[in-house]
């Protein structure tokens, strides 16, 4: 397949210019049909396949956002260039609230009910065909390698029958019914919710001591006239109480055993039951009983057959059967009741507290327990083999401590309220007859009742829709086509892997599971990677209130989306938050400008070696396969391709076990310091003499060229899935392969479909890793000798070497030319004799070796002494400064933690540079002196 005009055909840039070129490598991706999955994998070939969390149709993309699709994009792109079919399903979820909640706002001044159900259903699809799906446009902008032909809605067609379907399933296997249950819900959204849509926050508030007087049944009071006094946070919802509860072991309260209460303000007559359930440490260890309006107290309720009582209303104000409180708004409500507790001497304190309030979610509002007739789903069932999945190890999560949360939460579980009070969303498939009692589940608008056999003209269909979390559960299965068993089920279902955020492993992972086992039988991926959250530099967690946001498109604009990409790759290590810094996403800038320019190193070294010989052509790329060089004859290059095996063993093995930062920072580690440091450098000196008397490209030349494209290429080819945009950029630019042009001509020649490198055993060569680190010990004890004593980098002078072993010898005969055109030295040659006046001793014991330095001419030893000596007063001074405050009572105590942490990093190194310098001065005083 041809080159589109977009790859390959820009000359590079002077340096690193992400806005030149990310768009249209993309497009080009995406035209060639980069992303696509095939529906059946090849014979041999393994199918790869990740459910991308479908995010919000409202949604902008965020910092969360871009390390989940970061993290799977790497793996995608890892596993499509080793070879497998590999599927990333793209797609969004409808978001119920969230979207109602911003069409309603788009349609201001009118209002929904204005509109009608009908109208403002289609505002709501004239808005997300218009302004909805930006984050789909933004996930282009990250370099997401998502199918996105497959791309599906929750929504749509295909997959609102997936839904309705599993609906009518649950309903016909008694796992789906409606009755009146104590819900969630929330008044400023007016709808139920789940468990998890419920944010628990901690707010200020105070306990607030009531008097119950204790009466007999018939209401008559006691001798000496006891009260039981109950410590509640919410008196308003005292108007329901139906009972006191009291542990049966207190013995404070064993007189008020199979007594009653008079019910403060209402004079209603209510029991006195006894409960192991009750907390005896908190409040008084009295507990007031609302089964109405408390989880906790509904259990009770539910146990000692208690009444009732719904006083806290769905529209945030006190029913009827609040009485003269009837219509108070809740906080008005709780005002007026304190104040009258108070008149009449039966508030006995108020104790300020902090404690957790349930908000909802979307609103921010308190979520009231309310009972209410909603559809639920009969959960325990469906938890079981969910539970018993990864019990027997079918599905691992990763971090391995996730599975205790899960644990938790799922032998815990409640039955799931389905049902929300909402029109934008899969409305439930159940219609009500008007004539009998039987509710009608059907697939299609049924054309009689299920019950009396009536016409449709009696039938109204349910208006509740369903939560939208119920439709995303199914998200492994439907959106590949089921309920029909489509070859693209067959091929990936389940998935590879299902990489999120912690924090929806129950409103989305669990879920997951259960539907899966239960219509597929068989799990929806065997591992769970879930990954943490992205702080900003401080650890803190970001939010606009705090003014800390990093938005992800800005830092793309600013550096482009690989910088970033590595930052978060580098920085995603398992159970480690990500603390964000802009810093960081700059330096990486540097390391894709770093390989750009490499890049342009070969390319200009190719072209002076044209010069030499107009028919020089570059050799295979695959040193050791195929290539004429069988044998190398630089320790340069049978250094860096040694080590280019280790990188490649170093990355395969943290991609697979999802350790992505151990991967990128093998690769980083390779590519700037041992690929750009010390091999390209080291090339040169064969690049400088590349001609030979023949006009020819010597064979040191040649052999170099090779080893270099042939580094390039596999270097690229690793980096790829991590930073996509520059690698394919620069790949582009290299010469093609011999192998290529056996390949499939119909596969476009990009990066990102090549095959990703593997370890070739026979460049293994720890020898030549041995030779070389010992050239890089003597060159680095040189450079260094020369910072330490304000060499100038362009001084030349000569150095003498004296070996302790006749080994060492002929190891440092070898690296002499080197020695000296790295380190910038006039001759290197050995010596026998000791140390003489003015001459400086760098040992190296490890090599059996020392280096001899004469210092007249090159080092001024009285004024760089002096110069020492002052600098260490000066950071000597700087130190007594910050240890004077540290050491201030009034300073650790008052300051901020990070301020404090800050004068302790500071004398920290202080400490360092004052040891470095000592050193420095120490050598500088055990020189000879001139006889």
């Amino acid at each position: 397949m041809s080159i589109p005009s977009t790859l390959g055909s820009r000359p590079l840039a002077k340096s690193y210019e992400p806005k030149e070129f990310e768009t249209p490598v993309y497009e080009a991706w995406e035209s060639l049909g980069c992303f696509a999955a095939q529906d059946t994998s090849q014979p041999g070939q393994a199918s790869f396949a990740i459910m991308i969390p479908p995010p919000n149709v409202t949604g902008a993309l965020h910092m969360g956002h871009a390390l989940t699709v970061t993290i799977q994009d790497v793996l995608c792109r890892w596993r499509r260039m080793s070879g497998d079919n590999v599927l990333w399903m793209p797609g969004t979820d409808h978001a119920g609230i969230a979207t109602q909640t911003q069409v309603e706002k788009w349609i201001l001044p009118k209002t929904r009910q204005e509109l009608g159900r009908e109208q403002f259903l289609e505002k709501v699809w004239e808005w997300k065909n218009t302004s909805g799906n930006q984050i789909t446009r933004q996930l282009r902008r990250v370099g997401c390698s998502l199918d996105w032909k497959r791309e599906r809605f929750t929504m749509d067609e295909g997959f609102s029958r997936a839904v309705r379907e599993v609906f009518i399933r649950l309903y016909e296997q008694k796992l789906i019914y409606r009755g009146d249950r104590l819900i969630n819900w929330s008044v400023g959204a007016q709808t139920a919710l789940s468990d998890l849509e419920v944010v628990p926050t901690e707010r200020k508030s105070n306990l607030w001591y009531v008097d119950y007087p204790v009466v007999q049944k018939d209401g008559s009071p006691l001798a000496d006239n006891p009260a039981l006094t109950i410590a509640t946070t919410r008196p308003e919802t005292m108007l329901g109480d139906t009972a006191v509860a009291i542990h049966p072991e207190d013995e404070r309260f064993k007189l008020f055993h199979g007594k009653y209460v008079k019910l403060p303000l209402v004079g209603k007559i209510i029991p006195i039951i006894q409960d192991d359930y009750v907390d005896r440490e908190f409040g008084t260890g009295a507990l007031k009983v609302t089964p109405a309006h408390d989880f906790n107290d509904y259990d009770l309720g539910k146990k000692h057959g208690l009444e009732f009582v719904t006083v806290m209303g769905k529209d945030g104000k006190i029913t009827e059967a609040g009485g003269k409180y009837a219509g108070l708004r809740f906080n008005k409500a709780r005002e007026t009741i304190v104040q009258e507790l108070t008149d009449l001497g039966l508030l006995k304190k108020i104790e300020p507290i902090t404690h957790k309030v349930g908000l909802c979610q979307r609103t921010g509002t308190v979520v009231e327990p309310i009972i209410s007739a909603q559809w639920f789903v009969k959960i325990d069932p469906l938890a079981k083999p969910a539970i018993a999945a990864v019990e027997t190890g079918k599905i691992t999560f990763t971090p391995k401590s996730w599975e205790k949360t899960y644990f938790e939460w799922m032998y815990n579980i409640r039955d799931w309220c389905i049902s929300r009070q909402l029109w934008w969303g899969h409305r439930i498939p159940a219609w009500y007859c008007d004539q009998c009692e039987v509710i009608s589940v059907a697939r299609e608008t049924p054309k009689t009742c299920q019950g009396c056999g009536t016409d449709a003209g009696h039938l109204t269909q349910d208006e509740d829709v369903l939560d939208t979390w119920f439709s995303s559960g199914l998200w492994p299965f439907a959106t590949l086509g089921w309920p029909e068993s489509t070859p693209a089920l067959k091929t990936f279902y389940p998935g590879a892997i299902l990489e999120t955020g912690f924090d929806i492993i129950f409103f989305w992972v669990a879920r997951m599971i259960m539907m899966g086992l239960h219509f597929m039988k068989e799990v929806p991926f065997h591992k769970v990677y879930l990954h943490a959250l992205v702080r900003d530099e401080k650890g803190e967690k970001m939010s606009k209130s705090k003014g800390n946001v990093i938005d992800p498109l800005e830092l793309i604009d600013a550096h482009g989306a690989d910088p970033l990409r590595f930052t978060l790759s580098v920085m995603a290590g398992q159970g480690r938050d990500v603390k964000l810094s802009t810093d960081r996403v700059e330096g990486y800038r540097a390391f894709c400008n770093k390989l750009w320019n490499s890049v342009k190193f070969f390319h200009l070294q190719i072209e002076a070696l044209q010069k030499i010989d107009p028919n020089f052509e570059i050799e295979s790329m695959d040193p050791g396969v195929g290539s004429s060089f069988d044998e190398f004859s630089l320790l340069e290059n049978r250094w860096i391709l040694s080590r280019l095996q280790t990188v490649v063993e170093k990355v395969d093995a943290g991609l697979g076990v999802f350790a992505l930062n151990e991967s990128a920072q093998a690769l980083y580690d390779f590519s700037w310091f041992e690929l750009c440091d010390w091999y390209l450098e080291v090339s040169k000196l064969s690049f400088r003499e590349a001609a030979t008397a023949e006009g020819r490209v010597s064979r040191e030349a040649a052999e170099t060229i090779a080893v270099l494209a042939h580094t390039l290429d596999c270097v690229l080819k690793l980096l790829h899935p991590f930073i996509p945009f520059v690698t394919e950029e620069l790949w582009q630019s290299l010469p093609q392969r011999a192998s290529e042009t056996k390949s499939d001509p119909t596969k476009p020649r990009v990066l990102m479909l090549q095959a990703f490198p593997k370890v070739n055993p026979a460049l293994k060569d720890e020898s030549s890793e041995k030779a070389f680190k010992e050239l890089q010990q003597i060159i680095e004890a040189i450079r260094n000798f020369r910072g330490e004593n304000g060499i100038s980098p362009k001084v030349e002078f000569p150095i003498d070497y004296r070996v302790s072993e006749p080994a060492a010898r002929v190891r440092i005969e070898a690296f002499g030319s080197k020695i000296c055109s790295l380190s910038r030295i006039k001759e290197f040659r050995e010596r026998n004799d000791g140390a003489r006046d003015m001459e400086a001793v760098i040992p190296l014991p490890q090599l059996g070796l020392e280096l001899l330095v004469g210092l007249k001419g090159i080092v001024n030893v009285a004024e760089e002494t002096k110069r020492l000596q002052k600098e260490i007063d000066r950071v000597r001074s700087d130190l007594e400064h910050v240890k004077t405050k540290l050491a201030r009572e009034d300073f650790i105590k008052k300051a901020p933690a990070a301020l404090v942490e800050k004068e302790n990093l500071k004398a920290r190194e202080f400490e360092g540079k004052l040891k470095e310098l000592a050193e420095a001065h120490q050598k500088l005083s055990r020189l000879q002196s001139p006889t």
